[in-house]
C-alpha cells in the first residue's frame, strides 16, 4: 500500500469515526454540556472527506479550502471558549477574563503572523498564490495561539485546586494535541518553507484519528462525575487558595 494510498484510507477512517462520535454524543446527552464540541466534530466528519473526494490541484479544491477554513477557525476559537466556560463555570469574573485573554491572544497571534509574510510578499505574485498565504498565515497564527492558551489554562488549574471532570481534561488534552498538530504543518511550510513528505502527512493525520477514537471511546456521562485531580493539595492551602480565587472573581465580576 503506497503513503497516498493510506493517507486517504486514514482519512476515511477518521471521518467515519468522527461520525459515529457524533451520534455517541447526541445519544448519550453530552451535546448538551458540550453543544460547540457536539457541532465541531459533526463538521469534522465531511470536512475530512473533501481531499479524498477532490483533487488537490484542481480548482474546486482550492476554492473549498478557501472557503471553509475561515468557518473550521471559527468553530476552533469557539470550542476553546466552551472549553474555558466548562473549566470556569464556578468563577465566571475569571471566565471573562480568560474569553478576552484568549481573543487578544489569537488577534495578536494572527497579526504577527501576517507580519512575518511581509518580506515573502512580491507585487509579481499571482494572486492566488497570494491569498494562499495569507490563508496559510492565519491557520499558523490561531492554532498556535489556541495551543499556548490552552497549555497555559492546564498549567494554572495544575496549580490550584479546582476539581474538573475527567471530560475536560480529556477535551483540553485532545484539543491541544490536535491544534499542536496544524500549527506544526503551518509552521513547517510557511515558516521554514518546507515541502512537508506524505510520511508526514499520514503520521499527523493518523495523531488525529486517534484524538478522534480516543473522544469516541472515553467522552463520556461517567465521565462527567469522574473528578480529575493533578495534586494532592492540603486542606489549608485549599481553603486559603479557593478564597483568593473567589475574591479574584467577585472584583471581575463587578468589573464586568
Amino acid at each position: 500500500m503506497t503513503l497516498s494510498v493510506l493517507l486517504s484510507v486514514i482519512e476515511v477512517l477518521t471521518s467515519a469515526v468522527a461520525g459515529l462520535t457524533t451520534v455517541r454524543l447526541w445519544r448519550s446527552g453530552l451535546y448538551r454540556r458540550y453543544p460547540v464540541l457536539f457541532s465541531y466534530i459533526a463538521f469534522q466528519a465531511p470536512y475530512i472527506l473533501f481531499p479524498v473526494v477532490l483533487d488537490s490541484g484542481s480548482r474546486a479544491y482550492f476554492r473549498t479550502w478557501i472557503v471553509t477554513k475561515p468557518v473550521l477557525w471559527t468553530m476552533d476559537v469557539l470550542v476553546v471558549r466552551e472549553l474555558c466556560r466548562v473549566v470556569l463555570e464556578r468563577h465566571s469574573g475569571l471566565y471573562t477574563l480568560g474569553r478576552w485573554m484568549m481573543y487578544g491572544g489569537v488577534a495578536v497571534s494572527g497579526f504577527i503572523s501576517f507580519l512575518s509574510l511581509l518580506p515573502h510578499m512580491t507585487s509579481t505574485m499571482p494572486a492566488r498564490s497570494r491569498l494562499l498565504a495569507y490563508w496559510m498565515a492565519a491557520d499558523r497564527g490561531i492554532s498556535l495561539s489556541l495551543v499556548i492558551f490552552l497549555l497555559l489554562m492546564l498549567l494554572a488549574v495544575s496549580r490550584y485546586p479546582v476539581r474538573l471532570s475527567r471530560n475536560v481534561i480529556l477535551n483540553a488534552v485532545l484539543f491541544t494535541v490536535c491544534f499542536l498538530c496544524d500549527s506544526l504543518t503551518a509552521i513547517l511550510t510557511t515558516v521554514f518553507d518546507l515541502r512537508l513528505s506524505l510520511l508526514v502527512y499520514v503520521t499527523l493525520s493518523g495523531v488525529v484519528a486517534s484524538c478522534l477514537l480516543v473522544w469516541l471511546f472515553y467522552l463520556t456521562p461517567e465521565g462527567e462525575q469522574a473528578h480529575f485531580d493533578w495534586i494532592q493539595f492540603g486542606h489549608e492551602y485549599e481553603k486559603r487558595v479557593l478564597a483568593r480565587l473567589d475574591a479574584l472573581n467577585r472584583v471581575l465580576q463587578k468589573a464586568d
